[in-house]
C-alpha cells in the first residue's frame, strides 16, 4: 500500500507549523531549471576574467623569456685630448670606439636559451589552461554529488514529514499512540539540521561556480559522459606529451645551454679600439693626422664567472630534478587512477529499489507486523542507500577525470573547448 490507513486530519501537526520546510522547497534547484552541460560551462569559465588574466600573464612571461641576449657588448664611443709639454711635446685630439668581443661566444648559448624558453612558452600555456579546467571540472562534479545529496535529503525529510504528520493526525483521533506521533516528530527535527546543511553545502558551490564564470548564476550541470579508461601501459606511455613535462623538458634544455654558455663565458674578453688622431706642435701650427688602434685581453685575475657558471649549473640540475619528479607524480596519478576506477567498478550482486523497501516497510508498520524504530531505521537506511549511490558516482567521475588530468588530454568535447579557448 505504501501509507498509512487514510484518515481524515483533525489538525496539522505543531512539527509542521514550527519546521519551515518552505525553505528546502524553494530551493532554485528545484524549480526544474535547465542544467548547463560541462562543455557550455567550461567554455564560460575559459571566458571569464580569471582565466583570460592569467593566460594574458603567461603570454607576456613567454614574450619576456623569449627574448634574446646581444651578441655584442654595447661599443663605447670616447674624445681625448692630450697636451704634452717640454721639447718634445705636442698636442693630440683622438676621437675614437672599442668594442669588448666575447672569446667564448656565451652570448650565443644565452640566446638558444632563450628561443628555448620561449618554445617551452605554449606548452606552459595549455599546461596553465589544463591546470585550471582540471579544477574547475572537479567543482562542477562537487556540484552535481552536492546537487544530488541535498535532493536526498530533501526527499528523506519529506518521506519523515508525511509520516510525521500521519501519525499526528492518527493521534488526534486516537487510532496512533501520542508516543510514536512524538518519536517520529524528534527524527525530523533531528534530521532536519543534516538536509539543511546538504542545501547549504549546494548553494555555497553554485555561488562559487557561478562567480568563476563570470557571474552568470549556475544552478545545475549535466555532466559529460565518462568515457572507456585507457590500459594502463597506453596511458603511461601518452605521458611524453603532457604539456606540463614538454615544458619542463623544453625548459631543461634551456638551462642547459644557460649552463655551458657560462662556461664558456668563463674565457677572457678581448677588447677592441681605435680612431683617428690629430696631433701638433705645442707652439702652435698646423696639426697631422693620424690613427691610433689597440686591444686589450681581460685577465681572469679576479674570476668571477666562476660563480655564474656553478649557479647555471645548479639551475639546471634543479630543472632535471623537477623533470624527474613530474614524470613520476603523472605516472603515479595514472596508475593510481586507473586503480580506483577499477576499484569503484564493481558494483554489489543484488541492490533493492531502496523505495521498494521503504513501501514494505510502511506496510509491516500499518499492519503491526513491525515497531516504529524499525521503520525509522529503515528510512534512515533508505536515505543512507541513496547517498551511496551518489557517492560512489561522485568517486567514479573524480578518478576518471584525474585520469584525464595526469594524462594531459581531456574527454570530448572538453577537450576541443580547451584547444578552442588555446588558440
Amino acid at each position: 500500500m505504501g501509507t498509512l490507513p487514510a484518515k481524515p486530519w483533525l489538525l496539522a501537526t505543531t512539527l509542521r507549523r514550527t519546521l519551515p520546510w518552505l525553505v528546502l522547497g524553494a530551493s532554485p534547484w528545484a524549480w526544474g531549471a535547465e542544467p548547463l552541460t560541462e562543455a557550455q560551462l567550461v567554455r564560460r569559465f575559459l571566458q571569464s576574467p580569471v582565466p583570460t588574466s592569467v593566460i594574458a600573464a603567461v603570454d607576456a612571461q613567454t614574450r619576456a623569456d623569449r627574448t634574446a641576449v646581444s651578441l655584442l657588448d654595447a661599443p663605447s664611443v670616447e674624445a681625448r685630448h692630450e697636451a704634452a709639454r717640454g721639447d718634445w711635446g705636442a698636442t693630440t685630439h683622438a676621437i675614437g670606439a672599442s668594442v669588448t668581443l666575447d672569446l667564448g661566444l656565451s652570448a650565443l648559448g644565452h640566446t638558444r636559451a632563450a628561443q628555448l624558453r620561449g618554445r617551452g612558452g605554449e606548452p606552459g600555456r595549455e599546461a596553465v589552461v589544463l591546470m585550471a579546467v582540471c579544477a574547475f571540472r572537479a567543482d562542477t562534479v562537487e556540484l552535481w554529488a552536492a546537487n544530488r545529496s541535498a535532493s536526498v535529503g530533501q526527499e528523506a525529510h519529506a518521506r519523515l514529514d508525511g509520516l510525521s504528520h500521519d501519525l499526528g493526525a492518527l493521534a488526534e483521533a486516537g487510532e496512533a499512540s501520542g508516543y510514536d506521533r512524538d518519536r517520529t516528530s524528534l527524527a525530523v527535527v533531528a534530521h532536519y539540521t543534516d538536509a539543511v546543511r546538504r542545501l547549504a553545502e549546494a548553494e555555497a558551490l553554485r555561488a562559487r561556480i557561478s562567480s568563476l564564470v563570470g557571474g552568470e548564476p549556475v544552478v545545475e550541470v549535466a555532466l559529460a559522459d565518462v568515457p572507456e579508461p585507457a590500459s594502463p601501459p597506453s596511458a603511461a606511455a601518452d605521458l611524453s606529451d603532457h604539456p606540463t613535462l614538454r615544458s619542463l623538458l623544453l625548459q631543461r634544455d634551456a638551462a642547459k645551454a644557460d649552463r655551458d654558455a657560462a662556461r664558456r663565458g668563463q674565457l677572457p674578453d678581448l677588447t677592441v679600439s681605435g680612431g683617428p688622431r690629430w696631433d701638433a706642435a705645442p707652439t702652435g701650427g698646423p696639426a697631422a693626422q693620424g690613427f691610433e688602434v689597440g686591444g686589450s685581453v681581460q685577465v681572469p685575475w679576479m674570476d668571477g664567472s666562476r660563480a655564474e657558471a656553478r649557479q647555471r649549473t645548479a639551475a639546471h640540475a634543479a630543472v632535471e630534478a623537477a623533470v624527474a619528479r613530474q614524470r613520476a607524480e603523472l605516472e603515479g596519478d595514472v596508475l593510481g587512477a586507473l586503480q580506483r576506477i577499477a576499484a569503484l567498478a564493481a558494483s554489489p550482486t543484488r541492490s533493492p529499489d531502496p523505495e521498494a523497501v521503504w513501501t514494505a516497510a510502511m506496510d509491516r508498520y500499518a499492519a503491526g507486523e513491525s515497531s516504529l524504530d524499525d521503520l525509522l531505521q529503515v528510512a534512515d537506511a533508505v536515505e543512507a542507500a541513496r547517498l551511496a549511490e551518489v557517492e560512489r558516482e561522485r568517486l567514479q567521475r573524480r578518478a576518471h577525470l584525474d585520469l584525464e588530468c595526469a594524462r594531459g588530454r581531456l574527454a570530448e568535447p572538453i577537450q576541443s573547448v580547451l584547444e578552442e579557448a588555446l588558440r
